[in-house]
C-alpha cells in the first residue's frame, strides 16, 4: 500500500515539476493585455485610418494571438504551449506603439498637404474652364459638354473637400481633391490633341 502511494505521489510531483518547469500551462493574460491596450492606443489617435494598413496588420496580429490562447486553452493542461503567441504579442505591443507614435506625423502632414492643395484647386479649377473656352471650334459639341459636365463634377468635389476640411474630416477632404485632380487631367488629357494639332 505504501508503494502504491508513494508512486502515485510521484506521478503527482513528476507532472507538476514538468509543468512548472516548461512554463507553458500559464496563459500569457499580462501580455494580452499589454497588446490590447497597445492597439487600443494605436486606435485612439487615429491609426485606423492614417496608417489603416499597418494598423490592420496589427490587429489581425492580436486577433491571431487571442485565437491561438484561446484554443491553447481548450488543450490539456500538461500540452498547452505558448511560448510562440507570447512572442507575437510582445512583437504586436512593439509595433503598435510605434504606430501610435508615428500617426500624429502622418496626419499633420496630410493636413498641411491637404490645406496647401485646397489653396491652389481654385485656380486650377478657373485655368482649366479657360482651356474648356479656348478648345478649337471644330471640337465636337457633345465633347465639350462633356468636359464642362467634368469640370463641375471637379467644382463640385472641391466644394466638399473644403468643407470636409473646415469640419476636420482630412481623409474625405484628401479623397474628395484626389477625384478634382482625376477629372482635371481627364479634361486635360481630352484637350491636349486638340490644342497641339
Amino acid at each position: 500500500m505504501r508503494f502504491v502511494q508513494r508512486t502515485v505521489c510521484l506521478i503527482i510531483a513528476g507532472a507538476w515539476s514538468v509543468c512548472f518547469f516548461s512554463g507553458c500551462a500559464k496563459a500569457p493574460d499580462a501580455e494580452l493585455a499589454a497588446a490590447r491596450e497597445a492597439v487600443k492606443a494605436a486606435l485612439d489617435v487615429e491609426a485606423d485610418k492614417y496608417m489603416a494598413k499597418n494598423f490592420q496588420n496589427v490587429q489581425r496580429a492580436l486577433e491571431t494571438a487571442e485565437a491561438e490562447i484561446a484554443k491553447q486553452k481548450q488543450s490539456f493542461f500538461l500540452t498547452r504551449k505558448y511560448k510562440r503567441v507570447t512572442e507575437m504579442l510582445e512583437k504586436t505591443v512593439e509595433l503598435a506603439t510605434e504606430i501610435k507614435n508615428e500617426t500624429p506625423k502622418i496626419k499633420e502632414d496630410m493636413v498641411a498637404q491637404v490645406k496647401e492643395n485646397l489653396g491652389l484647386v481654385k485656380g486650377m479649377l478657373q485655368e482649366t474652364a479657360n482651356d474648356i473656352k479656348k478648345a478649337p471650334r471644330s471640337t465636337d459639341k457633345s465633347v465639350i459638354a462633356e468636359l464642362k459636365a467634368d469640370l463641375n463634377v471637379a467644382d463640385s468635389a472641391a466644394i466638399r473637400a473644403a468643407a470636409d476640411f473646415e469640419a476636420g474630416h482630412i481623409l474625405g477632404a484628401s479623397e474628395n481633391l484626389d477625384e478634382v485632380q482625376r477629372l482635371m487631367k481627364k479634361i486635360t488629357d481630352t484637350l491636349k490633341p486638340k490644342t497641339e494639332e
